[in-house]
């Protein structure tokens, strides 16, 4: 009996201290965390950040907020309320986990710049748009990227200055398919179709014919097929982490089609790259220093990348953003123009005194109420967006903590930080009481800092900032040297939201180039 008994003993004492060793292996790494995260706010003066009042902890309730705001074209709206009821910081439940959304310029600073190795992109977001988009630089982080954008970048620095000529060849195509008669128009498709065909030259070198007076069935098939692969990768991107799991198990045959028809058309342009920039390997050297007047984007990267693959993904990360920024942009000029004719009249008078005199980039650049114009336009009305970014390891924002949102707050690695730039853009204790009016003189004087990034900033700024502000200035220019007057023909003097997923005019731009009396 004895022997059964220390038997018995023996083995729960094991129980005992296998239970114990479980426990430890479980609650010290959890101990430790703790311990971590504390002494870092302690390091930092870290205060907990404002929270969202969510009605489950996964946040379905913002949710279903923010989807029915979207179907009524004021989901930034909706975005910029809670601003002004949580402040400028605050914390939300995104899927069960913690989102920190924040529109102050020292937090958009510590992210884009200051921090800059703090932070990434979201992996599961990228992940959700492969293989349509892949592992190009919008997509890429760290030492990839770092490649990507020290290659890229020089090549919209040398094209800025010298394209200028090269865009007036699409500009006038533009301007010869307006009506002279002050007709009525919708302009906004008629723009998207003249950066489209120069997006497509300066990365292929080959326009599709979007400025034909007929445009082309593979023009059409192309861009057709590139929203519809683009609309997909969104929908895969938002639709949960189950939801995304389960579909890269049965792709949509729609989201394949699609994305199948964009891949062949950059293929073919990727393998005439390939083989052009092999043959002129054998030029001379004295050929080789010729200055070279144009720059077509696919054919420089392909002096350093050979991969096929990745030069298509590339190129369409450039692509994306580039097919429509500047095109919105001078889209929602002319829709502000249109409702402030004594603005039109003072940028028609200066674009008429520089008379016959070459449309240069220094002289461009020199054209300031044109660049206050744009500015306000952005300001007022877009496009505008958030900017998502991952901290990628245990980091702390300046500000936002406490009652009074001014101490600095913890990030813990894997937290997602959306910037608000369209909140940001209407924010009355920076732009003032007046914040929802279109004034372009409030910009007279002011050089803004991280109050306003149209463009982000730090390293991941947009390399073709300047070539969107030059073309837009440039096509603005013009047409103030034609038409006396732009008329608004649209009964709804709002701007309505579209996000589709840019963010453009859910009516258009419907106005009259007017000239004389008529």
């Amino acid at each position: 009996m004895e022997h059964f008994y220390l038997k018995g003993t023996k083995a729960n004492g094991f129980l005992i201290s296998a239970l114990l060793a479980i426990a430890f292996a479980i609650l010290y790494p959890r101990w430790r965390r703790h311990s971590e995260i504390l002494a870092i706010k302690f390091k930092f003066g870290c205060k907990e950040v404002t929270k969202y009042r969510h009605e489950d902890k996964w946040g379905s309730d913002l949710v279903r907020l923010r989807a029915q705001a979207m179907k009524e074209n004021r989901f930034f709206e909706l975005y910029a309320t809670q601003f002004e009821e949580y402040g400028k910081t605050w914390e939300e439940s995104w899927r069960g986990k913690p989102l920190i959304n924040t529109t102050e310029p020292a937090n958009i600073q510590k992210v884009a710049a200051v921090g800059f190795d703090d932070f990434g992109k979201d992996p599961e977001r990228a992940a959700a748009q492969s293989p349509f988009l892949g592992p190009g630089i919008a997509a890429s982080d760290g030492p990839a990227w770092k490649h990507a954008r020290d290659m890229i970048k020089p090549i919209f620095s040398r094209a800025e200055v010298s394209d200028v000529d090269h865009f007036t060849s699409f500009a006038n195509r533009f301007m010869a398919l307006l009506p002279n008669d002050g007709s009525p128009l919708d302009v906004q498709p008629l723009v998207r179709r003249l950066f489209l065909d120069y997006t497509m030259d300066f990365l292929f070198g080959k326009p599709l014919g979007f400025l034909e007076p007929e445009v082309p069935a593979e023009a059409t098939e192309f861009y057709e097929a590139f929203l519809k692969a683009n609309a997909w990768s969104i929908k895969r991107r938002d639709s949960g982490w189950l939801q995304f799991q389960l579909s890269r198990f049965k792709e949509n045959k729609e989201f394949k089609d699609a994305y199948t028809i964009v891949h062949r058309y950059v293929d073919k342009q990727v393998a005439r790259a390939l083989r052009e920039s092999t043959d002129s390997s054998n030029k001379t050297s004295s050929e080789d220093l010729t200055v070279r007047k144009r720059y077509v984007l696919l054919d420089e990267i392909t002096r350093e990348i050979r991969d096929p693959i990745e030069l298509r993904y590339h190129v369409l990360a450039v692509f994306l953003p580039a097919r429509d920024s500047a095109a919105i942009a001078v889209n929602n000029m002319l829709f502000q123009l249109a409702r402030h004719p004594h603005i039109w009249a003072k940028l028609r008078k200066q674009a008429l005194e520089l008379g016959d005199s070459p449309l240069t980039f220094e002289k461009l650049k020199s054209l300031v109420d044109f660049r206050y114009v744009l500015h306000e336009t952005i300001r007022t009305v877009g496009p505008a967006a958030r900017v998502w970014r991952m901290a990628v390891r245990d980091t702390v924002l300046p500000t936002g903590g406490g009652p009074d949102q001014k101490s600095p707050i913890f990030v813990p690695s894997g937290t997602p930080v959306v910037s608000g730039t369209w909140a940001m853009n209407h924010d009355k204790e920076v732009w003032g009481d007046d914040v929802n009016e279109f004034k372009p003189d409030r910009w007279r004087g002011r050089k803004p800092l991280w109050e306003f990034v149209p463009f982000w900033g730090g390293p991941r700024i947009c390399p073709a900032q300047q070539q969107v502000l030059t073309n837009a200035i440039y096509l603005i220019v013009k047409l103030a040297q034609r038409f006396e007057r732009i008329e608004n023909c649209d009964p709804v003097f709002e701007y309505i939201q579209r996000i589709s997923p840019s963010v453009e005019s859910q009516n258009g731009v419907k106005v009259a180039f007017k000239n004389g009396s008529g």
